[in-house]
């Protein structure tokens, strides 16, 4: 098998089992952690029998090592609750650590396959769109009306300082390298391409434009975040700098700059509440 095959078995299987695990858990947390092991044998059944029952979703050409990467990472904030019974104050933490390792293991593992980043160098003008970003997002706290919260912070003080550093570096390595580069791939690779042509999107050049494409990116992106209105007007900075670049690194440069900003300044100011 190619491992880009690899990956696509993977995601099928992984997708199955999270499902699983999501239906198990309402009959208790035990079984739906049992269920995570089904893993192992879902994926040599979508192996060997991908061309009679999953040829459909099965490739979806090229579209998994984006989409799966993707719903990976939206997915465990959402288990975890259901599998840590009785252990709240846990749960972002946990999340936050499995997302940061599973995601960041699966792009390292298949990086070979995001061809649109083969070719990486330094971007200064990238670079100064992300400390933009990072103003924006700070300077408009408590300027614009907010229609949710989050219901708890990643706060590591509550901890002792040993474990306090675990999960600041894991904040660090999840905000500047994973999440700087998943929500790029599938935001402004994937989904930007895909809505321009969903039959061929593959072949579409990355940094084309088309105002729909524009704006469904910049609003998806916006309001993936309960900070609206700078994640709008980061999403729609970062969509200019792909059209001026045409280079997906760039934006990847531009993200990570802002979050590594924003991390020193919530640990520095103790701004939890950023997170």
């Amino acid at each position: 098998m190619t491992l880009e095959s690899r990956l696509n078995t993977l995601s099928v299987a992984v997708i199955a089992c999270l499902l699983l695990v999501y239906l198990c858990s309402f009959v208790s947390w035990a079984v739906g952690i049992a269920a995570i092991f089904s893993v192992v044998p879902l994926y040599y059944f979508v192996q060997r029998t991908h061309t009679r029952y999953f040829e459909t979703i099965w490739n979806l050409d090229g579209a998994w090592k984006y989409v799966f990467t993707f719903v990976i990472y939206l997915v465990i904030g959402e288990l975890v609750p259901g599998l840590l019974v009785g252990y709240e104050e846990y749960h972002l933490f946990v999340a936050y650590g499995l997302r940061t390792v599973i995601v960041g293991g699966i792009l390292l593992r298949y990086r070979s396959l995001y061809t649109e980043l083969a070719v990486r160098k330094l971007d200064v003008v990238a670079l100064l769109v992300g400390m933009l970003i990072f103003v924006l997002w700070v300077g408009l706290e408590g300027r614009y009306p907010m229609f949710s919260t989050a219901s708890s912070h990643y706060n590591p003080t509550i901890f002792g300082s040993g474990v306090q550093i675990v999960l600041l570096s894991l904040r660090l390595i999840g905000s500047v390298l994973v999440a700087a580069f998943i929500e790029e791939l599938f935001n402004r690779s994937f989904l930007l391409r895909y809505i321009i042509d969903p039959e061929r999107w593959a072949d579409v050049p990355v940094g084309a434009y088309t105002f729909a494409s524009f704006a469904v990116v910049a609003l998806f992106f916006g309001f993936a975040h309960f900070r609206w209105l700078p994640g709008l007007l980061t999403g729609i900075l970062l969509n200019l700098l792909l059209y001026k670049r045409k280079d997906i690194f760039a934006c990847v440069q531009a993200h990570a700059m802002a979050n590594l900003l924003l991390f020193l300044y919530v640990v520095y100011t103790e701004s939890w509440f950023f997170w």
